[in-house]
Order: C-alpha cells, then structure tokens, then sequence
C-alpha cells in the first residue's frame, strides 16, 4: 500500500460501522469491531468502553506498509481514562443501590423519573451487561483479567495482532494508580518507562519508523508534566532492534474506565507519511554518528553535528565500529543546543572496559558522565573539575559478548538513564535523578577509560530537547485561557453565610445555588464549608454569582483542604461549579481522602435534568496536593470544551460531547465555589482569591 493519508474523521458513523469504511481520501479503515462499540461525531473517532476487556476485540488499523526510513505516524486522541483497567466491583445490589441515589441531591423518585425522560438511558443496556460482568467475575463465572495496559498506538506486524504490546513499534499507556498512567514506548521486548503519571489529556504519538528500529517523540496541551505544548514534540525513546518488514498503523484499546465507571476514548486524526528529511537512521538527532568506517576520528565530521574534538587519548574508526587506541580517551561534539535524548550502542568481547556517555558538557571541567562496566553504572557529575558520584547501582552493568544499548532521557530538570530499554534500578525510581545543573550546556560525546580490541562504540545519536515535524500536523488540541480579570473575590470584609457577599471586583452577589450545608466566612480571606469530622457538609453545597460572557468563562480558586495530615479521617471535596440552570450544570471538585495514596480531579455532569454518577470523569493526580496545603484549582470551559489545571499543571481535558454525543453546548450564567458529594462528604475546606477571567 505504502499510501500517504490523513484521516480526520468528518464521516459520522453509528456504533458499530466504522471499521470497514474508507477515509476521505479513500483510504480503508481496517482493524475490529467486536462489541460493535466504535463511531465517529464530531469529526472525532470514538471508542466505547468494552464490556469484555482485552486485545483483539477494539482497534482501528491501517496499512500495510514496508519499513523503511522515514515511515511515520501521528495520532492525536485523548485515551478515555489512562489509569484504565480491569477489575471488579462491588456486589450489583449495592452498585443499583447508589445508581439510585446518585449524588443524593434529590429523590429517588425525582431522579427515575428524570432518568426515563432523558437520553442518558440510551446505553443502560451496555452499561449494565457490563457491570454484571464484573460482579460475576467476583463470583468466579468468569477469569478475572489482569489488565492495566489498556492503549497502544503505532506500528504493528498485522491489522489486528494478537498481542499489540509486544510486536512492532508503538507506545503503550498503562494505568498506575495514583500516578493516573504511565507512558511506555516499546523498545526490544521491552516496553521502555518515558514516564508515569500522564494525565487525562489529549497526546499526540508520533512514531517514526527506520530500517531496523523506531524513534518516539510525544506532545501535549501547555504546562502537561512530561510533555511540551505542540507544535513542539518531545523525543522520548530510541528503539534499535525490532524490524518488522511489513507494518500496519494502528489504534488497540483492551479496557476503558475502572469499577464500572466509563469514560470514550476520542481519536481526533490519524496521519501516516514518508517524510524525506528523516530518510536517514538517525533522524531528528542534531549529532549522530555510525562510527564506523576507517582512520581517526580527530577533526573528522561527524553524520551530523559537527566535527569530533578530542580532548584526551585517540579513537579510530573500523567497520565493526569505534575503537579506543589509547586509555583514557573522550571525544566531543557539539551540536549548538542541548541534547534531550543519546542512544550509544556498546559491542563487547570477553574483555570488559569503562564506556561513559557525555552530555550536558560545558568544558573539561563540567559535564555528566554515565560510566559503565561489568559491576556496575555510574551516573557521574564534574563540576569545577570535582568529580562526584551521583547515583550508582550494581544492578545494571556490561555483560561479556554482548551488544548493549544505553539510552539518556533529559527534559532539563529530570535524568533518566535505561540500558536495552529498561529504566535502571528497581524500575520505578533508582534511575530518575532531578537536577538542572549544567542544563543548558550543550556537548555531548563519548569516553573509554582502557584500550581493549574487544570493545567497539557504534552508532551514537543525540536529539533536541524538543523538535518540529510539520508534515505530521492534525492540528492542535483545544486550549485557551482568560487575560482580563472581571471578577475577584478575596472574601475579606464580610463575616457569617457567603450568601449575599458582594466581590471586591465586579460587583457580583453570591448567593446560595444549591444545597442545605453552608460555606461562611470566619477568618478574613477564607470562605470555609461549614463542617468538619463529627458533623461534614450534609452534601452538595454550592455557591455562585452571576456571570455576563455565557460562552466562555476562566475560573480559578486557591483551596485549602481540611486537617493536617493524612490518617484524620478528613475528606476534601471542594470545588468549582459552572452553571447553566437547575438541569444543566459541570462541577470539577477535588478528591482528597484517607483510604487512597493519592488524589484526584473530578468531574460531574448534570445534563438534561439528570446526572449519571459513573459517567463521573477523573484524573489522579498523585500527590500534588495534600491535607492542609493550600492548592490552586483553575478551569476554562466554553460551554462545551473545559480544561483543568491544578498549580498551573494541566490535568484535565474533556469535551461534553465526549461524555454524551447528543449534549449541546452549556450557556454559562452562573459561577461559583461548590463543597461536593463525591462517595463522601467535605469536613471542611476552604476557598480564597477567587478569579474569573475572560478573553479580550
């Protein structure tokens, strides 16, 4: 096929009949549709949550292409739920129990006959098949999937592999639990850690194929962790091994949502291309050398970045790769930016000798090293000529007749080091060390401590911290935020109920919205739910003022959470709520508790006069926030598209027409603070420096 395409989805298509279509451009949708679960609206393909998790059953593919140099995808979505898995959930008596009740903001009664009167129960029947799957697992009918890998998107060696995670070239996203998820990149056999706790935001995945191997780069929203605003793509990962000759494009979901609890998958393009300028093995690296060849490398160029300084000994070039001809021998290039990603691979015969990387080198006397030999790695600093050791493990070491791969990972901040696409250390921690010292210089190079005929350096590759790749555009995500400030409340000069409180700036009243608790002000500067261990708000309690532009609103608040510390049976709940009327609202609250090391952003959806619990979204956001520290909660919702951010960081994003594809955008008249229910009651948070902003 070899076809160049970009599918943006402008199709509609009703549940089930995707998979079989062309795009646009006349380019065949393949892949598989077992629960007949997949759509398109909105210009936005659609996973729905399946009802039996697992691979094979939900994917969108295409192809088949031939690797080669240059081969890339770009796909822009936004996965469900990153923390998807699978799982059990309570007996079905007690979850019908709480669907009844809901946020128990009315009555039964009231709420049954809202729910028969809407749209939200068009899907009960998925819904519900659903849950009875997951109690019977609880019972035994069924074997209990263990399940946290839930998206892989890239290049696989069929349509519709067996196991996606474990052929071709794709990145991974695997639930964490507090951390939300974890980005992988499969390198070798091995899925390669790029970083956890990537949150509920649409990604960009752009995976660029080579002759043997891939390279990865990665994007997001502004001020994502991990991740750089597009159009900049972050390199994260270098695979040098897997080289599939025939590959297929595609998008594989095993799970969606936890405990019963759904959230869809939204695929807002896919592109596939052969872009001319990485027709190269290095690709985006702006110093890369294959080190082979004949004669000494002083002075001579490299593929790219320059020519080689040596600064001690003397290497020379042969055809199985780069030798040491003298002991102590280091050699520099320097490519005029900082290096965000080096791969080096290491050729070794029986005998074992010290090989470091370099980068972040300034001069002779500041640079960092990683020095490897048959006992142990050694990450290294030299800082004004004292060298220090800054992390070693014994763990990770160069094995005898053997090809080793080193890899660097370095946004500035954090470093990163993995040999043969695993993180060093236990995987989780050993091998991240935060440190911005030297983070702007710009060297990179390579180093052998004694001369060995056994020893050979082979195709070494440093990338920017970030890139461009225009020709793989789809566009970018939302994303806005307010510059003029209308509307400020310090909650100073007031005593008792926040009811009737006028704001320091814009004149607005608040009034009690919602609810039978109360939020007072006590102390100057702080609005506080009027509640606490023994007596917590007696459920949703908002309140708000009224609001002028109904069609965009940015929205901020500084939270204190109750208590102290974890363990004093203090619940945070608190929150803000945009407003249309008593049938249509969102509310984004905090979720702050003792039975979870973690915490998360929420969200609640009151749609056409009734709201669905498990339709609740959330991101985990681990522990950015904390019992008794204050936190600043910002959301920027234009009726239809919010986004999320919790000191500064983003968090979240979410369309309504994600959640329910009939729902048409919310006239935003009112605004406010909330105290929510969320399996749980506040005890008493507090709100202060409220801000609402606008577009010029």
């Amino acid at each position: 096929m070899n076809q160049s395409f970009t599918d943006t989805f402008q199709d509609n298509r009703s549940s089930g009949r995707t998979i079989g279509t062309k795009s646009p451009q006349g380019v065949l949708r393949q892949g598989i549709d077992r629960e007949k679960a997949i759509a398109i609206d909105h210009d936005t393909l659609r996973f729905k949550p399946l009802i039996k998790p697992g691979w094979c059953r939900q994917a969108i593919a295409y192809g088949e292409y031939q690797r080669t140099n240059g081969l890339a995808i770009s796909v822009l979505l936004l996965n469900g739920h990153n923390t998807s898995e699978a799982g059990a959930m309570e007996w079905l008596y007690q979850r019908i129990s709480r669907w009844l009740k809901g946020s128990e903001t009315e009555s039964i009664g009231r709420r049954i006959l809202a729910w028969l009167g809407s749209r939200h129960k068009e899907d009960i029947g998925r819904r519900l098949l659903g849950w009875l799957r997951i109690v019977a697992e609880v019972n035994k009918f069924f074997p209990v999937p263990d399940i946290k890998d839930n998206l892989a998107v890239g290049w696989f060696s069929g349509a519709v592999p067996q196991e996606p995670t474990k052929v071709g070239n794709s990145f991974v996203v695997r639930a964490t639990g507090a951390e939300n998820g974890e980005l992988l990149a499969r390198v070798g056999s091995h899925l390669l850690s790029v970083f956890r706790g990537l949150q509920n935001v649409p990604v960009y995945y752009i995976v660029v194929v080579r002759a043997q191997g891939a390279a990865y780069y990665a994007a997001s929203l502004p001020k994502v962790y991990g991740l750089p605003a597009y159009p900049q793509l972050r390199p994260v990962a270098i695979d040098p091994v897997n080289c599939e000759p025939i590959l297929y494009a595609g998008i594989h979901q095993s799970v969606l949502g936890q405990i019963g609890f759904r959230a869809d998958t939204r695929v807002y393009g896919v592109k596939v291309d052969k872009i001319s300028e990485l027709n190269t093995w290095y690709g985006t690296a702006q110093a890369a050398d294959s080190l082979t060849g004949a004669g000494n490398l002083s002075g001579i160029p490299a593929e790219v970045g320059g020519s080689w300084q040596i600064l001690a000994g003397s290497f020379e070039r042969s055809v199985t790769g780069l030798i040491a001809k003298e002991p102590d021998s280091m050699a520099i290039l320097d490519p005029q930016a900082s290096s965000g990603l080096l791969h080096l691979a290491i050729a070794i015969g029986q005998t074992v000798e010290d090989v470091g990387i370099i980068w972040r080198f300034q001069d002779r006397d500041n640079y960092w090293c990683c020095w490897l030999n048959n006992t142990r790695l050694c990450l290294e600093l030299t800082e004004a000529g004292q060298k220090q050791e800054i992390l070693i493990s014994t763990k990770d070491y160069l094995v005898p007749n053997s090809l080793t791969y080193v890899q660097i990972l370095d946004d500035g901040q954090e470093l990163k080091l993995y040999l043969n696409g695993q993180l060093i250390g236990d995987g989780e921690s050993e091998g991240i060390q935060f440190d911005e010292r030297l983070a702007q210089a710009t060297g990179v190079g390579i180093a052998i401590s004694r001369v060995s005929p056994e020893l050979y350096l082979r195709n070494f590759e440093a990338h920017p911290r970030t890139v461009t790749l225009p020709s793989l555009d789809l566009g970018s995500p939302w994303w806005c935020q307010g510059n003029t400030i209308l509307i400020k409340d310090d909650f100073q000069a007031w005593q008792g109920d926040l009811s009737g409180k006028t704001t320091l700036i814009g004149d607005k009243i608040w009034q009690k919205t919602i609810g039978k608790g109360a939020i007072e002000i006590r102390q100057s500067g702080i609005a506080q739910v009027k509640a606490n261990i023994q007596n917590p708000n007696p459920g949703r309690t908002a309140y708000t003022i009224a609001w002028d532009n109904h069609h965009f609103a940015d929205v901020q608040v500084t939270i204190l959470p109750p208590g102290k510390k974890r363990g004093q049976g203090e619940k945070g709940r608190a929150g803000l709520i945009l407003w249309q009327d008593e049938d249509h609202y969102i509310i984004i609250n905090t979720w702050l508790d003792d039975f979870y090391e973690g915490e998360s952003i929420s969200c609640f959806f009151r749609i056409a006069g009734f709201e669905e619990i498990f339709d609740a979204v959330w991101s985990n956001i681990g522990k950015a926030i904390t019992f008794g520290e204050p936190y600043n909660l910002r959301v920027v919702f234009d009726g239809n598209n919010y986004i999320v951010r919790v000191n500064e960081q983003t968090v979240l994003y979410r369309a309504l027409t994600d959640i329910y594809p009939w729902a048409t955008a919310l006239s935003i008249n009112r605004l406010g603070v909330v105290a929510n229910w969320e399996w749980g009651n506040d005890t008493g948070s507090g709100f202060s420096n409220f801000i609402v902003r606008q577009v010029d």
